[in-house]
């Protein structure tokens, strides 16, 4: 039954924002006072993502150049999936699994951050860009779900969860709640 099915998926939403393991104070203060030190420092951040994960990296790269919640001044802040040209050159000429990758190797520097974005872990264009921004000195940090996954000297964070959607709403929680420390940060 359709209202069954709702209730399940409410459920499970309500379930993965009370799980401690999903929204953790320590790890979003440590990633809020990184933004802030990157930018203080003149560098940029940047977000990458497919799908879904490309909207809300879209997203979120606009909560600092524009605003989350308190008047700022534009923030470095960019989205490697948002130039349809480059995209689709880059998939063209070269494959698609290097069209964040040769992104991040033009417009990225030491010193900058990357937050990569798949659902699954798996996705090899996203891969690609992390592996390069390691060889040129940015950060990098993946927001993924509850899937195996080994990378070495990346920064992992899983939603507990194997649900897209779920996974989804949770990585767009920790980008708001991010944005919004970092401008609170600003205004002292």
């Amino acid at each position: 039954m359709l209202e069954d099915f709702i209730q399940d998926r409410i459920d499970e939403a309500r379930s993965l924002f009370s799980d401690e393991n999903s929204l953790q104070n320590t790890k979003l203060l440590g990633l809020a006072k990184q933004i802030y030190a990157v930018f203080e420092s003149g560098n940029k951040i940047a977000f990458v993502g497919n799908g879904g994960s490309a909207a809300e990296a879209m997203h979120l790269a606009a909560e600092f150049t524009g605003k989350c919640v308190i008047e700022h001044k534009p923030l470095p802040a960019l989205c490697l999936n948002e130039s349809q040209s480059a995209l689709t050159a880059i998939a063209n000429d070269y494959g698609i699994e290097f069209m964040f990758s040769r992104q991040v190797e033009a417009h990225m520097r030491n010193g900058d951050l990357l937050i990569a974005m798949s659902t699954s872990g798996r996705s090899k264009n996203v891969l690609n860009a992390i592996t390069t921004a390691k060889g040129i000195g940015v950060s990098s940090i993946l927001w993924m779900g509850e899937f195996p996954i080994d990378l070495d000297e990346v920064e992992i964070w899983k939603v507990p969860s194997t649900s897209t959607p779920r996974i989804q709403e949770i990585h767009l929680a920790w980008g708001h709640i991010i944005a919004e420390a970092v401008e609170s940060l600003l205004q002292k």
